[in-house]
């Protein structure tokens, strides 16, 4: 039996109702703990709390309705908390269309924070020249809203200019997780209803990376960031520094948001350097490939802005 979308799309739905947290407390709750701080389940099932999360929400339902396997084969290749990454993930597959979308395809939208795709979502219906999504760090509206806070039914004209491409997961050709999956078997929550406990081994978290920044820069070791983590930094770049103990960690957690450092090798080159200005230009830090304080990617990638 092949794989189709109507898992993933009935996953989705049941997710529509979901409120982001103000902390990192009642996570698998629906509409407990509600705040604005991008504290939510999906962040702690892909190791990365409090982050943006709408690209993080769209691998938790395949990877949910799926399993490990099917589910980075179906997002073409691999899991990523960066929109960007999973459209070009996509384009290099020749997986991305610009119309015709259908049920079960991924939408691109445009957005303020920083080039290419800001926004993602499924889309679970297409008719009388809309298609109707199911996003995840969005909220109610005609408009797109790339940091909203909660999981959202939405609907938009085909036209809509925010609208990037398309998508389309191989849903026929994809390997077939068990049912349930082995790393993602039911259990209750307090109030009885069901959620997913996933075995998935949890990307690089901020936390340890403040962690490891610590310990290599003689810092308190106690994975959380302040005056005293921040100026025992030290400036990186392809050419300062550039065999740092830091740069390892920080190939690391650049890869873990999204932007590809290449292989971890504790060498900062020119993957380094490309890596360090796509994140500084999403950040709206001044794009230099240099990882300084002065000029706030420090201060961005320990949580200090």
């Amino acid at each position: 039996m092949a794989n189709t979308h109507d898992k993933v799309i009935n996953i989705a739905l049941n997710e529509v109702g979901y409120l982001e947290k103000k902390s990192n407390a009642h996570l698998e709750s629906k509409t407990e703990n509600a705040g604005y701080a991008n504290y939510t389940k999906y962040g702690k099932w892909y190791g990365l709390n409090p982050a943006y999360w709408c690209a993080m929400f769209l691998c938790w339902i395949f990877h949910e309705a799926y399993g490990t396997n099917a589910a980075k084969q179906l997002l073409a290749g691999k899991f990523s908390a960066a929109c960007e990454d999973i459209r070009q993930n996509f384009i290099s597959r020749k997986q991305y269309i610009t119309s015709g979308p259908k049920a079960g395809d991924i939408v691109f939208y445009t957005g303020s924070r920083h080039a290419g795709a800001n926004h993602i979502g499924l889309i679970v219906e297409v008719s009388n020249g809309k298609i109707y999504t199911v996003e995840g760090n969005t909220s109610g509206g005609s408009s797109v809203i790339d940091n909203g806070g909660g999981v959202v039914r939405k609907s938009y004209a085909l036209t809509h200019n925010k609208i990037m491409g398309y998508g389309r997961p191989n849903y026929d050709d994809a390997p077939m997780a068990n049912t349930p999956a082995k790393d993602h078997m039911p259990t209750a929550n307090a109030s009885g209803s069901s959620h997913i406990t996933s075995t998935h081994t949890p990307a690089y978290t901020r936390r340890q990376f403040i962690l490891d920044i610590q310990s290599v820069t003689g810092a308190k070791q106690d994975g959380i960031a302040g005056p005293e983590t921040l100026s025992k930094t030290i400036t990186v770049s392809k050419t300062k520094n550039r065999r740092h103990a830091a740069v390892k960690f920080i190939q690391k957690y650049l890869n873990t948001l999204g932007h590809n450092c290449g292989v971890v090798d504790g060498i900062a080159g020119v993957k380094f350097d490309n890596a360090v200005k796509s994140y500084q230009k999403a950040k709206n830090c001044i794009v230099d490939g240099e990882i300084t304080a002065g000029k706030n990617t420090w201060r961005s990638l320990l949580g200090l802005r």
